[in-house]
């Protein structure tokens, strides 16, 4: 016990040591009066802004549980214009003619790359080879659309689609999300992706007209 209280004095002169001046304050320093153990408190108030301000990006609606938010992108009018006239869009159109329309731009442009960057892009049958591999292709993407449509839709059933716009009017439901619709659909892909492949052909190998990439 006499061995530990020298030990025990030290600890106790080191925790009640008074607080040191840094260096560098001459004076009378205000860190001298101040006891070794405080307590700081602090409020925060939240001041509401003068001005109001105008928030750039909401939720659409302001409705937060629509999980869309507008934008100046998204929510302009020329962005807008050009969306709703997408064939993914246009729901007064028939279904056939939209995929019509789908296939044609896809089936299109697909033969140039296949012709530039095919493995018989040297040989004089890069032509021929590039279409056939686009037209392959075509066939593949229409057997994707007819599987999602028999996994994603029963025969028979109402359009799943919303029959309300974001703003609360009524609509007819999409009929491209039905059985039957999806069919015609794909089967208008197909016709267009082989139609705008066979039209691709023609401009650039039949017609031979002096095009600067062929």
């Amino acid at each position: 016990m006499a061995a530990a209280s020298p030990m025990a004095s030290q600890l106790k002169s080191s925790f009640t040591r008074p607080l040191v001046t840094p260096k560098g304050l001459s004076g009378a320093s205000p860190l001298q009066l101040l006891p070794s153990r405080r307590q700081f408190t602090f409020t925060v108030k939240a001041i509401q802004s003068e001005k109001p301000t105008y928030q750039v990006i909401q939720p659409i609606n302001g409705d937060p549980f629509i999980g869309s938010l507008e934008t100046p992108v998204t929510s302009s009018p020329l962005i807008a214009w050009y969306l709703s006239n997408l064939p993914a869009y246009r729901t007064a159109v028939n279904p056939l003619l939209r995929g019509v329309e789908v296939g044609l731009a896809h089936g299109f442009l697909l033969v140039g790359p296949f012709v530039k960057a095919g493995p018989l892009r040297n040989t004089p049958y890069a032509g021929g080879a590039g279409s056939l591999a686009a037209a392959g292709l075509v066939v593949i993407l229409s057997l994707c659309l007819t599987i999602y449509g028999v996994a994603s839709f029963n025969e028979g059933d109402a359009s799943t689609a919303p029959s309300l716009t974001l703003t609360g009017r009524k609509k007819v439901p999409d009929q491209l999300q039905t059985s039957e619709g999806w069919a015609k659909f794909t089967g208008g892909f197909f016709f267009g992706g082989i139609s705008g492949v066979i039209w691709a052909y023609f401009l650039l190998y039949v017609l031979d007209l002096p095009y600067y990439f062929k």
